[in-house]
């Protein structure tokens, strides 16, 4: 998981502090590689994860079975649950399972298969003194899982830990370890101070090495050893519906499909990663309505036909965050017309929330007639990550196994520190013509309604018993109780080391008992809801949008130009012929705290400045200077004359400007305009031996384009900002008079004028602040806006003699204060 959801809220806090200095340089490349041991537990909170307890409801209605009952049998399989229990929740399990499209090769797979892949599957077991400043590995030792077959234990649990069969010792573990067996916390000791931890360690340790141990000859494809090895471990709890009066509680039964990664190489990196999704069970008669306690009893009693259990709701989970579907508000179940008037009745909240319920009715039918229900929650697995943190990468084709379970085709804004986002670009029909359900995992799509990949988990405390008994239960089911960790513990990331004994995205990750959405139904402690806006994606939202995952460093190239002002124009209008090609593209999504209200925008209004004494430097061109200076002489009947300037006065230049606005988000605005103004030059000139002043006068006719990046200091109705930028200033001289006399034709040339191959590269550059009144904004809507701001521009006047040519006028450095007001009309 790119973005842990085990990462506790303050640690989330701690990350996004450190962010701006991380992609300021202070991490390294984007690789991984395992951290040694002892430094790893440097990268680890202390103490051992807890697992989570029981749903009291769960227990109440006695979900696998009251072990007390006269008829109650675990044998097959012995797993804490009735067998009876299990074969109808077994059944549940496979009708609801997830469709699950690939973004890589990766699928969820059945981690039990490693302990017979090789010829030995160890139990790390790592003690770490703490006492001193730097941590010292005191001891290391292993269980080898594939050994636990053997001999079982047979010393009494208390003696276990003196006795060297694996069995013993891995019943001395649970004895130390369990939940319910750990000793309480006490003082430290002088000089003692123990951590202990426990893990797996799966094939490779770096995005290279995991690549190359399940990518098959052929780019792109699985490595054929890994074919069949397709499972979710499927987790049924029930849950009470929270703000019920106590008097009249309701209830919910929930399927919890959880999924097995080796390895997650995205935003964050490291070995092993658990993910999962909730199912919300309910009948065709029952509705969205929630189960009464009776109710409950008598589904649990006398179960109602299979064909009458659909989904409620169904909750993804990605990163830290929780995507709610409600299958039944609107009821997709209905007819098409019935539920469109539904649906219309339905009051929005969100900005594009009908969009969603439509994308969801369309992925809950296989046919666009609507005549084929599908049942099974479409998955999209993990996207191309989106985030700053590519710019310290090195450029590769891997990082885009982030596992994150998508609801559906978009770019998701904010699932990450600083707006990270992740891109799911697959055909979102790809699912309307699945393979068999056994078909091989080298399919696109991977489909888990198959009791082959199918497997049932209780709670850990239906377990405990059997562990603490059974030898063939130990190595069965250890992994539920024990807090293991699935993966070598620490991996070199973007975010590792930030802060000492903290999580920071890069620890392997433990099994789905210790993990904070366990037995939780919608948001958790670790998990917010992501109940999004949804808008189009044709126009980027922040820097990271445009960056192409698996490029590094090199994002710093096309992507990021295609971002800054007058280029992102430039880029848009390529690009927008091939849009309709791209069968991938999809919404965009934004929380509200970050969801923009304008994309793109058009502005139009009016700036001036004051012309300083140095633009009479353009009359030192020969077109305009030796016209001057032959009408000079004639005055003064002598080829020998002195001219002066006197005093000047010339116009303020009031230029008219219209422009386009590309909004990155709600703070950063790319700016492009051209102005364009004409202005008269005015100066009195004392020729020697003419008698008064001659007036000598030009029309100053200028353009320019302006490309500024503005960041707003504020993001309400009154946005102060700071802007900067660059652009591109040509002018000449027409109408040039001395006296009543035309000079020449009364043009100069032009100076920096742009053309297809000269003058393209940026001359001017400008710093300003201004301030923006929206009183008409909306998300999605157009929105309207005044703004007023003041920029000074500096500049060299851009005389350059021209071949051969001589200049009695040398270049000049222009610096000029300009105040605009202008209105924009966005949306």
């Amino acid at each position: 998981m790119a973005f842990s959801p085990l990462l506790p809220r303050t640690c989330r806090v701690r990350v996004l502090a450190t962010w701006v200095a991380l992609c300021a340089g202070l991490a390294g490349p984007l690789s991984g590689q395992e951290i040694p041991k002892p430094d790893y537990i440097t990268y680890m909170p202390g103490g051992l994860p807890l697992p989570g307890a029981e749903h009291p409801a769960t227990a109440l209605f006695q979900l696998y079975g009251d072990t007390a009952a006269a008829g109650y049998v675990d044998r097959n399989p012995q797993d804490g649950i009735d067998d009876r229990r299990g074969e109808w929740l077994s059944q549940i399990a496979v009708r609801f399972a997830p469709w699950m499209v690939r973004n890589t090769i990766d699928y969820p797979m059945d981690w039990r298969r490693f302990v017979d892949h090789g010829p030995a599957f160890p139990l790390y077991i790592d003690v770490f003194d703490m006492s001193q400043a730097h941590p010292r590995l005191a001891r290391t030792s292993t269980i080898d899982f594939r050994q636990l077959e053997g001999r079982r234990c047979q010393v009494p649990a208390a003696r276990a830990a003196n006795d060297t069969t694996p069995d013993c010792q891995l019943l001395a573990l649970l004895n130390r370890f369990g939940p319910e067996v750990r000793a309480a916390p006490k003082p430290v000791q002088p000089g003692q101070s123990d951590e202990t931890v426990l893990y797996f360690d799966f094939p490779g340790q770096d995005p290279e090495s995991w690549n190359r141990e399940f990518e098959g000859p052929v780019h792109g494809s699985l490595a054929s050893q890994y074919i069949g090895w397709a499972k979710t471990f499927v987790h049924p709890f029930i849950s009470d519906v929270p703000g019920r009066p106590a008097t009249d509680p309701r209830y919910q039964l929930v399927m919890q499909y959880w999924f097995f990664y080796p390895y997650n190489d995205a935003g964050n990196i490291h070995e092993g990663d658990w993910e999962h999704i909730n199912v919300v069970v309910t009948s065709k008669e029952q509705g969205a309505a929630p189960l009464t306690a009776e109710q409950m009893r008598a589904w649990l009693a006398n179960p109602p036909p299979m064909d009458d259990l659909v989904i409620q709701e169904v909750q993804y989970y990605f990163h830290h965050w929780v995507f709610r579907l409600d299958y039944w508000q609107p009821n997709l179940y209905l007819p098409h017309d019935v539920w469109e008037k539904q649906r219309d009745n339905l009051t929005i909240d969100r900005f594009g929330e009908r969009g969603i319920w439509d994308q969801t009715r369309k992925q809950a039918y296989l046919d666009d007639g609507e005549t084929k229900l599908n049942l099974h929650p479409v998955i999209f697995i993990g996207g191309d990550n989106r985030g700053l943190q590519q710019l310290i990468a090195s450029p590769t084709r891997l990082g885009r196994a982030s596992h994150g379970s998508y609801p559906f085709v978009g770019l998701y804004k904010d699932v990450g520190p600083q707006g990270t986002g992740e891109l799911v670009k697959h055909p979102w029909d790809l699912f309307r013509t699945p393979p068999d359900s056994n078909a091989p995992e080298t399919e696109p799509l991977v489909r888990y309604d198959n009791p082959d990949r199918v497997e049932l988990i209780p709670d850990w405390e239906r377990i405990l018993p059997l562990v603490e008994t059974d030898a063939a239960a130990r190595q069965r089911w250890a992994w539920l109780v024990l807090p293991i960790r699935f993966g070598y513990p620490a991996t070199k990331s973007p975010f590792a080391g930030i802060v000492k004994f903290a999580e920071t995205g890069n620890l392997s990750i433990p099994a789905p008992p210790f993990n904070t959405g366990w037995n939780r139904s919608g948001d958790a402690s670790g998990y917010d809801v992501y109940y999004p806006h949804r808008l189009g994606s044709a126009f980027p939202a922040s820097l990271q949008d445009n960056f192409q995952t698996g490029w590094g460093f090199f994002n710093l190239t096309l992507p990021t130009l295609a971002t800054l002002p007058g280029f992102d124009i430039i880029f848009r209008l390529v690009s927008l012929p091939f849009k309709p090609l791209q069968k991938s593209s999809g919404p965009a999504f934004f929380i509200s705290e970050t969801v923009p209200f304008r994309f793109i925008g058009v502005s139009g209004g009016a700036s001036e400045f004051q012309p300083s004494d140095k633009w009479f430097s353009l009359f030192g061109f020969p077109e305009l200077f030796n016209p001057l200076l032959d009408e000079a002489r004639r005055l003064a009947g002598s080829d020998t004359v002195n001219i002066n300037s006197t005093e000047t006065n010339n116009d303020r230049a009031v230029q008219w400007l219209a422009g386009i606005n590309l909004y990155l988000g709600r703070k950063f605005v790319s700016e492009s305009s051209i102005r364009h103004s004409n202005s008269t030059l005015r100066s009195s000139m004392l020729v020697q031996n003419v008698p008064g002043v001659i007036p000598l006068t030009a029309d100053l006719n200028f353009w320019e384009f302006v490309g500024s990046l503005r960041y707003n200091l504020a993001a309400e109705s009154f946005q102060s900002y700071l802007k900067g930028g660059y652009g591109l200033s040509w002018y000449r001289l027409e109408n040039a008079k001395f006296g009543n006399t035309v000079l020449g034709d009364g043009t100069s040339r032009w100076v920096r004028q742009p053309s297809l191959f000269h003058n393209l590269l940026p001359n001017t550059w400008h710093l300003g602040a201004g301030m923006e009144y929206i009183p008409v904004r909306s998300v999605g809507g157009p929105d309207f806006g005044v703004k007023g701001e003041a920029v000074w521009f500096t500049h060299s006047l851009g005389v350059e003699p021209a071949s051969g040519e001589f200049l009695f006028i040398r270049d000049e450095r222009i610096n000029r204060l300009t105040f605009s007001l202008s209105g924009n009309f966005s949306f």
